[in-house]
């Protein structure tokens, strides 16, 4: 209790941020991190700038030079115990270069641990790759190549990151490769990684897409005694015409005619131990649909300008010509194959040659003249086309599992999970943009990503069994607000006490701590209470 407090003059200051780094802190308690690192013999200092990094990742990615300024705005320091200051940037390339160094022994931990703790029995792995792109050459970098870039950055140099998730969308492991590797040469190195004791000894079902279907990969599975569930339907369709117009399809029931998906099931004819699904969805046929209809104009209005620009004589070398058109349809595969696109030449335009009726040769070669009346002429296949929009919606899936059609199918729509992990590693974990130019460094922040995934699947999980489903965005957004503040409380004799302590939640964020099992008032070592005396000079 104190007596004399002139209430005119109190004062707050060094008012940080402190909910999400409580919320970032308890994932990392939760999953036993720093008992695990301090195992694979990093000492607690570095312990302690490991999950400022892994924290930053998750709260706000920034690089390391941001990050340093970024802390010094939260409680950070102060939760552990560490100072940041601008030389701290070597330290927290060194930690980040030192959790790398140990990343096939963390990730196997946490495979063990997340396995108790979420109760994972692992039926099911999911596994796709990513393309992250970098700015810049990347010359110490020897993964970074040019490749077919998702994102549409095929000027930029990428490398591939592999990684499989259980059925909840929990990491399991990755692997990074050069930037050009093809996706179906890069399952193997997964599946080493991976082994029964990961999968409780159970042959889980490996759920690929359609970029992963070849018999190398199927054979690769049936080695590692793994079951498989594969979309096989990319240049497939026409193939399975026939018996997508014979047999009757079983309707998913409970769904809106927008949402109506068909199944049946049938033996593959080429292969007699697997199963083909093949799958009819009403949504995905209006999107293939509008996907042909873009890329069509898209198309069309290319070749139309090309066209002008060959009438009004800006083109005149046939070479040329035929150079323009090759580029033309390797710019729309999507399309090019349904058009017969080929030059019209005309008639010389007459020249004073002509004109005078001379009969002298020139003495020079000259230049081709502009034709009169040359243009481009495209042909559209109408049954082509027409015949490829009839098989819009349709897709296949093989697999080697005795189970109904219906399940196949749900089965294979848990491979959202693993494009929603990426979504949130490329977007809200700052996986890209990556600024790094050595591959080890380049590596090591893809790491720190991964960890910060980590994380996010835990306060996730927590919120979800809660019932409530908001993003982690959202609650960031929300408890960002929730402060660690000191308060100066001047007295009539002349001190002045300072007390540091976390402000008062309100009622949402105090219920977010309840639901993640947080106990704010004893998270921070300040709210000890130790009051500060300061004479006044």
């Amino acid at each position: 209790m104190l007596d004399g407090v002139l209430l005119d003059e109190i004062e707050t200051t060094d008012v940080v941020e402190l909910g999400p780094e409580l919320v970032a802190l308890k994932a990392w308690d939760a999953l036993g991190l720093t008992p695990m690192l301090a195992g694979l013999g990093l000492n607690p200092g570095r312990i302690a700038t490991a999950q400022l990094l892994v924290a930053n990742r998750l709260i706000e990615p920034l690089s390391e030079w941001a990050l340093i300024d970024w802390a010094g705005h939260t409680a950070l320091p102060e939760l552990l115990d560490t100072n940041i200051t601008r030389s701290t940037r070597d330290r927290l390339y060194q930690t980040g270069d030192a959790l790398f160094g140990h990343r096939i022994a963390i990730e196997s931990a946490l495979r063990g641990h997340e396995r108790d703790l979420f109760s994972s029995q692992r039926r099911i792995i999911l596994y796709d790759v990513t393309n992250p792109h970098f700015e810049g050459l990347c010359a110490g970098n020897p993964k970074a190549r040019h490749g077919k870039n998702k994102q549409k950055r095929g000027d930029c140099r990428q490398v591939a990151v592999g990684m499989a998730f259980d059925g909840f969308g929990l990491a399991l492991a990755h692997e990074v490769f050069e930037g050009n590797i093809a996706d179906t040469k890069t399952l193997g190195a997964l599946l080493d990684r991976l082994t029964p004791v990961d999968c409780a000894g159970l042959k889980p079902v490996v759920v690929l897409d359609a970029g992963f279907a070849s018999k190398a990969n199927m054979a690769l599975l049936r080695e590692h005694n793994d079951s498989y569930l594969i979309n096989i339907t990319r240049n497939r369709r026409q193939k399975y015409a026939a018996f997508f117009e014979s047999e009757p399809f079983e309707e998913l029931p409970g769904r809106k005619p927008a949402l109506k998906v068909e199944v049946k099931k049938i033996t593959d004819p080429e292969d007699k131990d697997s199963q083909l699904v093949l799958c009819r969805s009403a949504q995905r046929r209006l999107k293939e649909e509008a996907m042909i209809s873009k890329a069509e104009a898209r198309f069309l209005s290319d070749a139309e300008a090309l066209r002008n620009r060959i009438e009004k004589g800006g083109l005149k070398d046939p070479a040329t010509i035929e150079r323009r058109i090759g580029s033309l349809l390797k710019k729309h595969p999507r399309v090019q194959r349904y058009y017969k696109v080929a030059p019209q030449p005309g008639t010389p335009k007459p020249t004073a040659e002509t004109k005078s009726k001379s009969k002298a040769k020139p003495k020079t070669k000259r230049k081709s003249k502009p034709r009169a009346g040359a243009t481009l002429e495209g042909t559209r296949d109408e049954a082509r086309i027409q015949g490829a929009l009839e098989r819009c919606g349709d897709y296949v899936l093989k697999t080697d599992r005795d189970m109904g059609a219906v399940e196949l199918w749900g089965l294979s729509m848990t491979l959202l999970k693993a494009e929603s992990g990426f979504r949130m590693l490329k977007g809200t974990l700052g996986l890209r943009p990556n600024f790094h130019q050595l591959g080890h460094r380049v590596e090591a922040h893809l790491f720190i990503s991964v960890l910060a995934y980590h994380l996010l699947c835990w306060v996730r999980h927590q919120m979800d069994h809660a019932g409530d489903p908001r993003e982690w965005r959202t609650l960031r957004r929300l408890l960002g607000t929730h402060s660690l503040v000191s308060t100066r409380l001047p007295l009539e004799d002349g001190r002045i006490v300072t007390v540091r302590k976390p402000s008062l939640p309100d009622a949402e964020q105090a219920r977010v701590y309840r639901i993640l099992g947080i106990d704010w008032k004893r998270a921070c070592p300040a709210v000890k209470s130790e009051l500060k005396s300061t004479a006044v000079l």
